[in-house]
């Protein structure tokens, strides 16, 4: 004898829940894998972007490469100060202007002049990031030649940057271009080094750490013994150098 089979509409409705809420599960599962792939990808890629994790052995403590005649050491009464970028047409027409009195000042021992490099221009339409790709290659030129503390072969270098400065937010001068400079300026080679962006996470905190003072303002800026000067004329920029270099010491 057949018996017919009572089917309980609660128990299909709960049957039903349980699924619905067994593949809402699957799928959230699902897609948080792929934001966690994706997060890691982009992470990586952004580093790739940025560039390697090199610290640079020759710059002050607060990240700038020194040009003076002061004994090794000691610390000159006047410590001129230049946050530059290499991409900045405002900086080549700085350098092209005060580059001789920089010149003459750095021969006098009471004087330093360190030379701080940005990469905000990256951000400037720069196709290439050509900013953070010299400022990297400074580095390389630094890190290669200056370890005794001669910064000649570099500031050579840092001159042949300015002097073949391309347009700003354009491509910039290739890899290739920079390692023929650098070997112009007397650099032994760095070509890896200017590859692989050696310094490249290095000088994003620099750069990020620059711009986020309060007191930034734009390249080039300048500033004798931390106070930022105002730039007239070359003649009055060495005179209030010179009397930072003589003035008493406090």
């Amino acid at each position: 004898m057949s018996q017919n089979r009572v089917i309980d509409p609660r128990a299909a409705e709960r049957r039903r829940s349980l699924l619905i809420m067994i593949i809402s599960a699957i799928v959230l599962i699902a897609v948080a894998a792929v934001v966690i792939i994706w997060a890691v990808n982009k992470d990586s890629d952004d580093t790739d972007a940025v560039g390697g994790s090199e610290v640079p052995t020759v710059v002050t403590k607060d990240g700038a490469i020194r040009v003076t005649k002061a004994p090794a050491g000691t610390d000159p009464a006047a410590v001129v100060t230049l946050i530059e970028d290499f991409q900045c047409p405002a900086c080549h027409q700085f350098e092209t202007s005060y580059g001789p009195t920089l010149a003459k000042l750095a021969e006098n021992p009471n004087v330093a002049i360190d030379y701080k490099t940005i990469t905000f221009l990256d951000n400037g339409g720069s196709t290439t990031k050509y900013s953070s790709r010299s400022a990297n290659a400074s580095l390389c030129v630094a890190e290669a030649t200056g370890k005794d503390g001669d910064m000649s072969t570099w500031l050579k270098f840092h001159n042949l940057l300015f002097q073949n400065q391309p347009a700003e937010g354009g491509e910039g001068l290739s890899n290739a271009k920079l390692k023929e400079l650098a070997k112009e300026a007397g650099a032994p080679d760095v070509n890896s080094c200017i590859d692989d962006k050696s310094y490249g996470q290095w000088l994003q905190q620099q750069n990020d750490a620059v711009v986020s003072d309060s007191s930034f303002a734009g390249t080039p800026t300048v500033k004798i013994n931390g106070k930022k000067v105002e730039l007239s004329t070359p003649e009055a920029f060495e005179a209030a150098v010179l009397a930072a270099a003589s003035a008493p010491a406090q």
